[in-house]
């Protein structure tokens, strides 16, 4: 299949099928994603429920029962997960497992592994009307590790730290696993009492990706959301600022040698808006690929950092741009950067890099169909926001996109935030 085929049913208010059609994978994957508001105790919850409902459920009360469930689906493979996606929250539950049409004896693995997901989903193990006490605490543990190991990675560290302080008053400052304060409180009891109105009130999207009896799929899900009746609540909008206001400058320092510098813009595009394919152009050029003028001029030819590379979120209409630099190279580092995105704006892009841009992102467009769960995971912002473009189509896009286009999204990006985190001595 040389296209992406995207489905989209809605069975209840607020609960969708996708249907994304690929006849080029041997496994096909199912995953239920159930979207919150992003803040600190539905991120904590989210976190912590997540790994919870993957221990055991009614059918299977154990790891171990689990496992052998899913060994009988041809070593199907379950997971779990909580995740940002802009100013919302998702757990996710997933499977992936065989197709159909590669078992031995015909066996209809789509449909027994949705049955072994809608055990674990909804028919957890509550014993008592509460979660396993010993499933939560254990599972309240890792993620406490979890945050608590974050300082480890300086890089991720420190481009948490930049968000936290560039969108202090807003959602998205949240941390994806949660607040330490909010999964501290978590019990099995107020667990149980947030899983039963997260079945009730959140946006529920499941997707089903590679060969799939679409009929027969939504028959299946019908009859397992026939339950209590649902109280949906639409996500709340996005908060977009467009512009910063002033330059906010942060420096922390940590017993290290290397310092970590981070610079968060409003960019005042997101996917809602035409001009986003060009803002992804623009981030290319600028800095995320290997030959974009951050990495050639400020690695390759001037020597100032490590590594360096930006990052836009079409959710939120930010950009950070991120180098990992010795101490004493800050303020070069900063200049230079800037000086390379004033360059674009005077159009000082030459035809090789606009064309190098282009072609890292159509690979990177045509290497999301090399992996269902990846290529659902891109799908989810994009239907939540109305956008229902497959790869191909965006790639088409991108194709007619020129020079004047990035140009003309680059004169909207403002810096809003500089953060450092620095070797104690060098502050």
């Amino acid at each position: 299949m040389s296209q992406q085929n995207l489905r989209r049913i809605e069975v209840s208010p607020g609960v969708h099928l996708n249907f994304v059609e690929n006849d080029r994978y041997k496994t096909n994957f199912i995953t239920f994603d159930f979207l919150t508001p992003l803040n600190r105790v539905t991120a904590s919850y989210n976190t912590v429920l997540s790994r919870v409902l993957t221990r055991g459920c009614e059918r299977y009360p154990s790891q171990l029962m689990l496992n052998r469930a899913l060994d009988e689906l041809y070593d199907a493979s379950l997971s779990s997960d909580s995740v940002k996606v802009g100013e919302w929250h998702t757990l996710s539950v997933s499977l992936s497992l065989l197709d159909n049409a590669f078992t031995f004896d015909g066996q209809d693995l789509s449909s027994e592994g949705l049955s072994l997901l809608e055990q674990v989903i909804f028919h957890p193990l509550l014993p008592s009307g509460a979660f396993c006490e010993e499933y939560v605490k254990g599972e309240k543990k890792q993620a406490l590790l979890e945050i608590a190991s974050l300082v480890n990675n300086k890089a991720r560290y420190a481009k948490g730290r930049m968000i936290e302080h560039m969108c202090k008053l807003e959602p998205y400052s949240t941390c994806a696993i949660g607040n330490r304060s909010e999964i501290g409180k978590i019990t099995a009891e107020s667990l149980a009492a947030y899983y039963k109105k997260l079945l009730k009130t959140a946006q529920i999207e499941i997707f089903f990706v590679g060969r799939f009896d679409q009929e027969k799929v939504r028959e299946q899900i019908g009859a397992m959301l026939c339950g209590p009746e649902r109280a949906f609540e639409p996500l709340p909008a996005l908060s977009i600022r467009t512009k910063a206001r002033t330059v906010k400058e942060i420096t922390e320092t940590m017993d290290i040698t290397q310092a970590n510098l981070v610079m968060g813009f409003r960019t005042a595009c997101t996917i809602y808006d035409p001009s986003w394919r060009a803002m992804s152009l623009y981030n290319a050029v600028l800095g995320g690929s290997l030959t974009s003028k951050l990495f050639c001029v400020l690695r390759e030819k001037m020597s100032l950092c490590y590594s360096i590379s930006s990052t836009p979120d079409a959710l939120k209409g930010i950009m950070s741009v991120y180098a990992g630099i010795a101490p004493e190279n800050r303020e070069v580092a900063i200049r230079e950067a800037l000086n390379q995105m004033e360059e674009i704006r005077k159009g000082n892009i030459t035809p090789e890099e606009l064309e190098n841009a282009r072609g890292a992102l159509i690979h990177s467009l045509r290497g999301l169909q090399d992996n269902p769960a990846v290529l659902a995971d891109w799908y989810l912002p994009r239907i939540l926001t109305g956008n229902f473009q497959t790869p191909d189509e965006i790639i088409a896009e991108l194709k007619g996109l020129t020079a004047e286009d990035v140009v003309k999204v680059s004169e909207s990006i403002t810096l809003d935030t500089v953060y450092t985190l620095t070797g104690k001595e060098a502050k």
